[in-house]
């Protein structure tokens, strides 16, 4: 099946990322978010993954979505944790993120429980007392179905002896998770990261000058949102010809004006006007009808445009079908 407006995920540029990272941070473990079908990638992105990699997810319907692509790779739930919703957790074999005693103390179950805590000093998204983490301490003690594999905690120099002293009860743990995407220099005891956007070639650190072509990119954007010409025409303006493409992709399909490049065969065409339906391009002759336009890509970064919001503005390319190697997804139809 063809499609006007796609995305295509480009495996080997996630395999390129994740390489790089390793090559460059020491950490035993990753844990990257996948939260929101995997930014909107897909969440079939998974079955590229490798061993060493967990999966941090904060909503339930991406726990399923998950499992339907890979039912061993290990979850980390961040999510709201309820009653209602804690067995379908349990069932579907994921390791609990707890940022309170509360809902443990309420369980009532033979099943294994891994579990996580979310350690928070200032206590605002998790547990911050000696109090409540022995609390935590005695419960999985006392229960023989429940095993504390490690931490997660936003650590800061301002408070890393509080966080020390906070967790100095706390032995042989597998998972200690004190890095995330902001902070990627490894601090003392941690042996994993948390990561997003770096992986997925997204929302990097902005050029000192827009399309700067010295610039070695660090990651490369692993979604590419394809298009093509439908229509040539030419335009006389001041006395000079100007050659105009069509594309069948406009506001209405998220495309707005602060992207104003297309690349075709690898070079950035200007835009020119953007309608809810259809957007006009100055191309030259080497552009034909039916020739794929890339809206953005590798070749052409979101990066370029919205340096500090990027993960936020690709969600708004909202139901088009993503296309793998191997596979199609309609995203209209993913839950």
């Amino acid at each position: 099946m063809e499609y006007t407006n796609y995305i295509k995920i480009n495996k080997d540029n996630l395999n390129y990322n994740l390489n790089y990272f390793n090559n460059k941070y020491n950490y035993q473990y990753l844990l990257l978010d996948v939260s929101n079908n995997a930014y909107s990638h897909g969440m079939y992105i998974i079955k590229y993954l490798k061993d060493n990699i967990y999966l941090y997810i904060n909503n339930f319907n991406d726990v399923i979505l998950a499992r339907k692509y890979n039912k061993n790779i290990a979850i980390i739930y961040g999510g709201e944790i309820t009653l209602d919703n804690v067995y379908d957790l349990l069932i579907n074999n994921v390791i609990l993120l707890l940022k309170s005693s509360f809902i443990l103390k309420k369980i009532k179950t033979n099943d294994n429980i891994n579990i996580m805590l979310n350690i928070d000093t200032k206590g605002y998204d998790g547990i911050n007392t000696q109090e409540e983490l022995n609390e935590i301490i005695n419960i999985i003690n006392n229960h023989s179905n429940m095993n504390l594999l490690g931490i997660i905690s936003k650590v800061t120099e301002d408070d890393y002896l509080e966080f020390r002293n906070l967790i100095s009860n706390l032995t042989n743990l597998q998972l200690i998770i004190l890095n995330n995407e902001e902070d990627k220099k490894k601090i003392k005891l941690s042996n994993g990261i948390k990561l997003n956007s770096s992986i997925y070639g997204l929302n990097r650190a902005p050029s000192k000058k827009l399309f700067q072509k010295e610039e070695v990119k660090e990651y490369k954007q692993v979604f590419t949102l394809k298009t093509h010409i439908v229509k040539i025409t030419t335009e006389i303006v001041k006395k000079k010809t100007k050659i105009l493409g069509v594309i069948p992709f406009g506001s209405l399909n998220g495309l707005n004006t602060t992207i104003t490049h297309v690349s075709i065969h690898k070079k950035l065409y200007k835009i020119l006007k953007i309608f809810p339906e259809y957007t006009l391009i100055e191309i030259d002759k080497n552009v034909n009808i039916l020739d794929t336009v890339e809206v953005t890509s590798n070749n052409n970064p979101l990066e370029n445009y919205f340096p500090e919001n990027t993960l936020n503005y690709f969600n708004l390319f909202n139901n088009l079908p993503i296309i793998y190697e191997d596979y199609t997804l309609e995203k209209t139809f993913i839950y």
